[in-house]
């Protein structure tokens, strides 16, 4: 039996990890980006300079783990803990954004369901959520919209 981890740190360390490789992944070439850090849910409304955006755009990806304690290496942590999490959800904002001015992200405010730690991409609409308990599961959301 491993040592307990503790999960708010393991969550913040994953954020911290998953901003280079996101920032390498997501290449907005035409698109400006907005970050709006007040915390909204699916169909909030952001106010830009170009025009109302409607952040309609919520995809999630959910990763079930046994043992998620082999993972926390960063060797390991980026090819099976941050990559498939996060390469859904740029590969949604890749081609949502397509052709596009604007990207605004918006983090994503809690749910009343949610258990776990949380953690955010700092300048970015992802949130983490690191549930553990008999099946560990972690959680990549983003709240967007495109104009």
């Amino acid at each position: 039996m491993s040592a307990p981890f503790d999960s708010q740190d393991v969550v913040n360390r994953l954020a911290q990890l998953a901003q280079p490789r996101l920032q390498e992944l997501l290449r907005l070439s035409s698109a400006r980006h907005i970050y709006d850090p007040m915390p909204g849910l699916p169909g909030a409304k952001h106010l830009a300079a170009e025009g109302e955006v409607l952040l309609n755009n919520y995809p999630r990806t959910v990763q079930p783990y046994q043992s998620i304690e082999r993972f926390l290496s960063k060797e390991k942590a980026i090819p099976f803990l941050i990559e498939p999490g996060l390469v859904p959800l740029v590969k949604a904002l890749a081609l949502d954004v397509r052709g596009r001015k604007l990207l605004v992200t918006r983090k994503p405010a809690p749910r009343e369901s949610d258990r776990g730690a949380v953690g955010y991409l700092p300048g970015f609409g992802v949130r983490l959520l690191l549930a553990t308990g008999p099946e560990t599961t972690l959680t990549w959301e983003c709240l967007y919209g495109v104009l």
